[in-house]
């Protein structure tokens, strides 16, 4: 059997794990191969204040050209944060060129968090975000992202099932697409994820305990663990049961190491626990 490919489109950190250095280790380690689509190169991730970087927008479709002349496909097309709009029309016409039969779309609409927009992005991004997910198979929001693909307000009141349940299908917009909301508001010392699956009609929500300590790339891990789950045949609810734990996991092997919170999650001494 072919090992099964990931066209992953990310930016790409040269230090500070985040993006593509997330998800290259994790989804490897699951047994699929990794295709890094670079956005963007970055000297190091931002929990630093100062970086320098090369956008690689203009290079994308070049690429895409060369590998549709070489026959080349991918078995999945995961897309994590993109800096504009024009960069989500190159994940719009990665999707149209690669996806083809048995392939599936993951995207984690990054686009702010505690119930704020990332600075660097505005209202149309949120717009053309909304119409991406429309496209994917899998999307991944917080639930600050979750809000404003609704378009609603943003608020920390604790939900009660029935009213999750509701959100993700709200979200669901796609014949068999998969919601997965991450930071749902929760007690002060747990941390809570939702998912749904519009094909079985699945609804489960799951907590873990909060770990102190707070760090970029923890979404792309969760993701990308549960990219890898899924392309080795699991379930939704059992891939977000496997990246709940690897993240608390991984999180708290950091936590315990004393490391500077701007290098991101030690995922490399935890790689072990995916095989």
């Amino acid at each position: 059997m072919a090992t099964k490919r990931v066209l992953a489109i990310h930016d790409l950190c040269s230090f500070g794990r985040c993006s593509l250095t997330a998800a290259i280790p994790v989804i490897s380690a699951m047994g699929s191969q990794v295709c890094p689509f670079p956005t963007a190169l970055f000297s190091n991730n931002f929990t630093y204040g100062d970086f320098t970087f090369s956008d690689f927008s203009s290079k994308m479709t070049g690429f895409m050209d060369k590998w549709e002349k070489l026959g080349l496909g991918f078995d999945c097309v995961y897309s994590g944060f993109l800096a504009d709009c024009n960069q989500i029309e190159i994940v719009r016409e990665a999707i149209r060129r690669f996806v083809k039969a048995n392939a599936f779309v993951v995207v984690d609409p990054a686009m702010g968090d505690d119930g704020k927009l990332y600075p660097t992005l505005n209202t149309d991004f949120v717009t053309s975000m909304r119409s991406l997910v429309k496209k994917a198979d899998i999307i991944t929001p917080n639930y600050t992202e979750a809000c404003l693909l609704l378009d609603q307000p943003y608020d920390t009141t604790q939900l009660d099932d029935a009213s999750l349940k509701a959100v993700c299908q709200k979200l669901a917009q796609k014949e068999n697409q998969k919601v997965v909301i991450t930071s749902v508001p929760a007690d002060e010392n747990q941390i809570k994820v939702a998912s749904y699956d519009s094909a079985t009609k699945v609804f489960s929500v799951r907590s873990t305990p909060r770990i102190p300590f707070a760090t970029c790339g923890t979404g792309d891990l969760f993701t990308s663990v549960l990219t890898g789950a899924i392309l080795q045949g699991k379930t939704l609810s059992e891939a977000v049961e496997l990246a709940m734990k690897f993240v608390s996991l991984a999180i708290q092997y950091t936590y315990d190491s004393g490391s500077d919170y701007r290098e991101g999650v030690q995922v490399e001494p935890c790689l072990k626990h995916l095989f």
